[in-house]
């Protein structure tokens, strides 16, 4: 089952970085590129929701995405993985 959960990108000007935030289940990732941020939060998102299904813990539902885009100035997109 593929589940897809909106991600909002940050870049820190000090450390030259971006963040991607995964609001709804207070996750975050760094990377020195957006490409790099991004793959590190499918990585982070996958191993939640493993564990989360793992110990039979609730998942917050995700907020629609045109929601999280309207209220967002910065990168906005999906990250979704197989949750098996």
């Amino acid at each position: 089952m593929i589940v897809s959960y909106p991600c909002v990108f940050y870049y820190d000007d000090e450390s030259d970085t971006y963040t991607a935030a995964i609001h709804d289940l207070e996750l975050f990732a760094e990377g020195k590129t957006v490409e790099e941020a991004f793959a590190r939060a499918k990585e982070v998102l996958s191993t939640y929701l493993k564990y989360a299904k793992k110990y039979d813990e609730e998942v917050a539902a995700p907020t629609p995405f045109d929601v999280v885009k309207r209220e967002n100035k910065n990168i906005v997109c999906l990250v979704d993985v197989d949750v098996v």
